[in-house]
């Protein structure tokens, strides 16, 4: 008799509303930030005070997508046994806190301005942040929210868990390399071009 390690993957409903819940707030995140950096329209609708509500508006769209990724984790717990259940209650509260943990050190580091795009509100920065979590860590509140992802598919023990951890994070990287940075990149090029501007 023989214990299979990997069995039949199944996709779900609740699985691919998970997978589009996490692509969903990370295009979110990105699209708003540069129609606000084009347009201002959260400032010219919110005032001066816009960058913090549109934090609370992330924080809420990123609890959306976490609830989607728990009920899929509900419909399939028990899929992927790793560890025993002592084992993987250690490994996920480790996990978990240590996720959020990190993510309030990040938070302590940039303040809610930089945690929240607050580089496309106007809010710029005047060097990179290398102190805090950045010394270890290029993307500290990605490596924070995954390890809270893996924590979960531990304590759940799902299949679906392990392969939303990988999507997540893989979702993460691309949005990294192929979306933000640039963004970033254009906001202070651009604000770097016109203060040379207004010096000459």
């Amino acid at each position: 008799m023989g214990w299979e390690l990997f069995p039949e993957f199944i996709v779900t409903t609740e699985f691919v509303m998970a997978l589009t819940a996490i692509l969903v707030h990370v295009l979110n995140y990105n699209v708003t930030a540069q129609l606000e950096y084009h347009t201002r329209c959260f400032t010219k609708l919110l005032g001066r005070h816009a960058v913090y509500y549109y934090a609370v508006y992330l924080v809420f769209s990123a609890l959306i997508r976490d609830q989607f990724v728990h009920r899929a984790l509900i419909a399939n717990s028990e899929t992927l046994v790793l560890f025993p259940e002592n084992v993987a209650f250690v490994l996920s509260s480790v996990l978990f806190v240590s996720g959020i943990l990190l993510n309030l050190w990040t938070l302590k580091a940039l303040g809610i301005k930089g945690m929240y795009n607050g580089d496309s509100f106007g809010h710029l920065m005047k060097e990179p942040v290398t102190s805090g979590p950045y010394k270890f860590f290029q993307d500290p509140q990605y490596v924070g929210t995954t390890w809270c992802m893996l924590s979960s598919a531990i304590a759940y023990q799902s299949y679906h868990g392990y392969v939303l951890t990988v999507w997540l994070y893989l979702v993460f990287n691309f949005s990294v390399k192929f979306i933000e940075g640039p963004h970033m990149y254009r906001i202070y090029n651009n604000a770097g071009k016109i203060k040379e501007e207004k010096e000459h």
